[in-house]
């Protein structure tokens, strides 16, 4: 019952941090600066260093939640990492439609929900193992519970492993795939 509640705590905590991101992406577009925003929706252009950046900016990110992980830091890192994600998802969304009009839907629906949302889904299954490696980091060092904490340490760190696999494999099929769709759009 109590790890229900613990679950239920965190999908409100991690959809609140989703809709904040998103609705301050949403309005940063409408705030920033044309010079800015023509520079962003030039970068948006160039989808080819988008998707080889994306390969190494999930492995790298990931890789460090992983070890912030074992400290305190890692607990807050991993809820910046969702606002982030959840920024850019909000502000992606607007530059797509404002400067491709028709062409930019379709843009947007492949980008966003290829790169953005199936993405961000696996890095909150991720940041929750994150969450439970920090929390049980904390209880070896204050209550010394060495035997049964080690193991439930070492298994969410395995499986935060098998994600962070997954989603590197999942952005090379991306990176090898999609020129297929931008060439079909273009």
């Amino acid at each position: 019952m109590q790890g229900n509640k613990k679950n239920k705590l965190f999908l409100l905590i991690i959809v609140a941090i989703v809709l904040l991101g998103i609705g301050f992406g949403l309005l940063y577009y409408f705030i920033i600066d044309n010079n800015v925003k023509t520079d962003i929706i030039n970068t948006l252009n160039n989808l080819e260093i988008i998707r080889f950046n994306n390969i190494f900016k999930n492995l790298i990110i990931m890789s460090l939640l992983l070890i912030t992980s074992f400290f305190i830091i890692g607990i807050p890192l991993s809820f910046f990492y969702i606002f982030y994600e959840s920024f850019t998802f909000g502000f992606i969304f607007l530059a797509f439609i404002n400067s491709f009009k028709i062409k930019g839907i379709i843009y947007m629906l492949f980008y966003l929900i290829f790169n953005k949302l199936i993405p961000l889904l696996f890095i909150i299954i991720f940041i929750k193992k994150i969450i439970n490696i920090s929390r049980l980091s904390i209880g070896l060092f204050i209550y010394k519970k060495e035997i049964t904490i080690k193991e439930k340490i070492i298994h969410n760190f395995i499986n935060s492993l098998y994600i962070i696999i997954f989603v590197l494999i999942y952005n090379i099929i991306l990176f090898l795939i999609s020129p297929l769709f931008y060439a079909l759009l273009k």
